[in-house]
This record gives C-alpha cells, sequence and structure tokens, in this order.
C-alpha cells in the first residue's frame, strides 16, 4: 500500500516526511484546524496514516517507533479523543434510497470490523481483567480487528469515513480504553437494528461503554447524512469520483 495524497498542511508535512529518512530534528506539528474534527480531512488523513503506518511500501526507514512521530500522533490523538467525548447522540440516520444504500455499502467496505465480533467481545472483556487470551496478545486490537477492503481506497473516502476507522483504531491503541471499544464493537453489532438487542454484559466503567456506543452510532448517522446530502446535489459520497452521468431524453422535434 503506497502512501496516500495529502488533504492539507499537516498530512502534506507527514507524506513527505515519511517518504524521507528521518532528519536529525523532524518538524512534525500539529494543528488545531478550523473545522470540528470529525469533518476534518487534513487531521482525518494525517491519523489514519500514523496508525496505518507499518503497512506503507513507501515509509522510509526509521519512522516506525520514531518520537518526533509519536509525539505528532499523541497531539492528533488528543485532539480527536477530546472530540469524541463531546459527541452526543442527536443525528438521526438518513433514510437512504436504494442508490444511497449501495454507496454506504462502499465506506462500509472500508471502516466496519470483518472478524466475528461477539467472541472478540469476550476475549476483550477477558483481556480487560487480566484473564488475557492469545487472541488479544497485542495492545493494538484494532489491527486484528480490521481486514481492509482496498478495491475502494483511502483516497476516496471523505473525513466522516476516515472518522470512523480512526475511532476505532484509538480505543483500540490505549488499554485504558478497553470500554469504549467494547461500546463501539458492540454499536457495530447493532447498526440497524435494536441498539441495545445484543449488548453483552461487561464489566468495564459503563461511563467508557457509552463513549464508544455513542461515539459508533454518531459517527455513522453522520456518515449517512453525508451520503445522502452528497447524492442529493448529483455528488457521489466518494471523493475523486464522478457520478455516472443520466442517460439524456430528447423531447420535441
Amino acid at each position: 500500500m503506497r502512501l496516500p495524497a495529502p488533504r492539507g498542511h499537516m498530512s502534506s508535512a507527514l507524506v513527505a516526511a515519511l517518504r524521507l529518512p528521518p532528519p536529525p530534528r523532524p518538524a512534525l506539528l500539529a494543528g488545531g484546524g478550523t473545522r470540528d474534527a470529525w469533518q476534518d480531512d487534513d487531521l482525518q488523513l494525517s491519523l489514519w496514516i500514523c496508525y496505518e503506518l507499518r503497512g506503507f511500501d513507501d515509509v522510509a526507514p526509521g519512522w516506525a517507533g520514531h518520537p518526533a512521530l509519536a509525539q505528532f500522533h499523541a497531539a492528533l490523538e488528543a485532539r480527536w479523543e477530546e472530540s469524541l467525548r463531546s459527541l452526543t447522540e442527536v443525528t438521526t440516520p438518513a433514510a437512504l434510497s436504494v442508490n444511497g444504500l449501495a454507496e454506504l455499502r462502499k465506506h462500509h467496505a472500508f471502516w466496519q470490523p470483518r472478524r466475528e465480533m461477539r467472541s472478540v467481545l469476550r476475549d476483550l472483556h477477558g483481556d480487560a481483567y487480566g484473564r488475557r487470551s492469545e487472541r488479544t496478545h497485542s495492545v493494538l486490537f484494532s489491527v486484528t480487528l480490521r481486514d481492509l477492503d482496498l478495491a475502494t481506497g483511502v483516497d476516496e473516502m471523505p473525513a466522516p469515513t476516515l472518522a470512523l476507522v480512526n475511532a476505532l483504531s484509538l480505543f483500540g491503541a490505549h488499554r485504558r480504553l478497553v470500554g469504549a471499544l467494547v461500546g463501539f464493537l458492540t454499536a457495530v453489532d447493532t447498526i440497524g437494528g435494536d441498539p441495545f438487542a445484543q449488548l453483552l454484559p461487561v464489566q468495564c466503567p459503563p461511563e467508557d461503554v457509552r463513549l464508544g456506543f455513542t461515539t459508533c452510532h454518531e459517527l455513522h448517522a453522520r456518515l449517512t447524512q453525508h451520503v445522502q446530502s452528497s447524492l442529493q446535489t448529483g455528488r457521489t459520497s466518494l471523493r475523486g469520483r464522478w457520478m455516472a452521468p443520466q442517460p439524456r431524453v430528447n423531447v420535441g422535434c
């Protein structure tokens, strides 16, 4: 996988830096941004690159574990986590047309976990309380939970889709957020149905589970609204694509 095309000052500096061996004092600065974090293409792409760093073929040796990159990543995560903690579940999912649902599936193919989640949730629950299984041997749970579908690449994914990926990665990357990861994965398992029908009994702090659950449902509802508003204006919800032209009908003589 190759590094994606940048979408702003931060991702431009990050991509340019990662293609060369790290200098003695890399200059990677995390900006505050002017848009809401979930809509900020520059922030979301920069975060995604940091989380997926080991999957790129064109990253120069020496960047994995580099202190400057770790500091940059931590600053991005701090802004992202603060934004997620301020979310409330207020957005109503859009009632999508057949075309809208077809587009939404392309977004789902990129961000949704593929593995069977209920057994993963049980493993995470045990891991949080010392009963560790071989399946959760890594702190970075999200790496083992997602199998990216590269048929639709990151360059086509808008910020609302990357926001869902990055929320999952944030919760999976930190053991202190294991409860939020449980809540997020439970919400994935219930999208489109009764929000609490399959909620597993867990001993994680309820506020952490609620954080993950609310994050998933609210960001997903916003994604459906993005898909609907894009199609209503005659645009695709994906980046870098044009809508297929509609056949013309000649009327008159």
